[in-house]
């Protein structure tokens, strides 16, 4: 079986990876479709990939919401025209790639909705998956392929795009939104790139631990005031060690109390952490509740990260927190008082390990390829 995947971005990319490498272990042949930085990401998970140029002016940003929910609400309107136009400039690449590779299926970014047009055109079953909380998927895509039937018959496939023959979904269920659609279980495995294991991850258990991790585009990262204040409260917190994964490329000196390491995967050193401080990135949440790590989500009007630490905090295992007004409190009312409570409270690390324990017990990937090989086998109909 061949199977192509499509994905938006790196960080969505990263999800569906080891259901790549399952696939590729029980003998599939898989190539990954997107831009030059997902490419790039494939590569170094050992994925062969197709470059599919963005037009100028047409570059994915994440501050633009390309889910289609920004902020307050959504105006699908709007957003509707918004994946026309990104769709019509990338749609022609990702056809010619896939009449060339010639698949049997594909696996497919949530947001990604050429993917959708790919698989109608190629009358082979389109199954996309998750990153971890949805409050996309379910409402953006029967709207999707609303919009995008024009864009699709100018291509001679008519009927519009595929609507999707199978949901992977490695969020654990009692973390999932309510309001979800229904989809097909898979475990959840941290893939956070390649590495090699720091020698001060093992540590001696006298002290605490917190990673920081806010994700290559968090724009905190670009306001210095904001950054300054959050390194000087984070050392000010009694007997922590704070890892951070990325530092803004003017920040000056950092205080003994604060690591910077660079580009380490997470999944190296997390499990000898007491708490995670991030932006609310799927990956990284459930790359945390992996080893059971509590965690403390600042708050984003992105509708994605937005929905993992309402869930998170739902779940018991986290905080929500107003950086912002964290770091104009007092210490006994914002950030300190925060990271301490995370810390210090055992419901917190109780609520990570039982999310851990459902993670553990959902299927692998390696179980989830037979129902795609009886999928692609299907005859689909149009």
């Amino acid at each position: 079986m061949r199977v192509l995947i499509i994905a938006l971005v790196p960080s969505h990319l990263m999800s569906m990876v080891p259901v790549a490498w399952a696939l590729r272990a029980a003998g599939h042949e898989v190539l990954v479709a997107g831009g030059a930085p997902v490419a790039e990401r494939a590569a170094a998970a050992g994925l062969s990939a197709a470059v599919v140029s963005e037009p100028p002016g047409r570059r994915v940003r994440r501050s633009a919401a390309p889910s289609g929910l920004p902020g307050a609400g959504p105006d699908w309107t709007l957003l509707q025209e918004r994946w026309r136009q990104r769709v019509d400039g990338v749609l022609d690449e990702h056809l010619d790639v896939a009449r060339d590779w010639q698949p049997d299926l594909l696996l497919v970014d949530p947001i990604e909705f050429s993917g959708l047009i790919v698989a109608a055109a190629l009358r082979v079953p389109a199954v996309v998956h998750r990153w971890g909380p949805d409050r996309i998927s379910s409402q953006s895509i029967p709207r999707a392929v609303e919009a995008l039937a024009e864009v699709a018959a100018l291509r001679g496939v008519d009927g519009g795009p595929a609507l999707p023959s199978m949901v992977l979904d490695p969020c654990p269920p009692s973390l999932q939104c309510t309001d979800s659609s229904a989809a097909q279980p898979v475990r959840f495995v941290p893939f956070n790139g390649a590495g090699t294991p720091p020698r001060w991850a093992q540590r001696p258990r006298s002290g605490r631990r917190l990673c920081v991790s806010f994700g290559g585009e968090t724009p905190m990262l670009t306001q210095p005031a904001v950054w300054d204040a959050l390194i000087r409260e984070l050392a000010a917190v009694s007997d922590l060690e704070s890892v951070v994964t990325a530092v803004p490329q003017d920040a000056g000196a950092l205080p003994a109390a604060v690591r910077a390491p660079g580009q380490v995967p997470l999944d190296l050193f997390l499990g000898d952490c007491d708490a995670l401080l991030h932006h609310g990135g799927a990956g990284t949440a459930l790359t945390g509740l992996a080893f059971g790590v509590p965690q403390l989500i600042v708050a984003q009007p992105n509708p994605s990260w937005a929905a993992v630490g309402e869930r998170i905090a739902a779940r018991g295992a986290g905080v929500v927190l107003d950086l912002d007004a964290a770091l104009r409190e007092e210490s006994t009312a914002g950030l300190r008082a925060a990271v301490e409570e995370v810390l210090s409270a055992p419901g917190y690390r109780a609520a990570a390990e039982a999310l851990a324990d459902e993670i553990r017990r959902l299927p692998a990937p390696s179980a989830v390829v037979p129902l795609l090989t009886e999928l692609a086998a299907t005859p689909v109909g149009r």
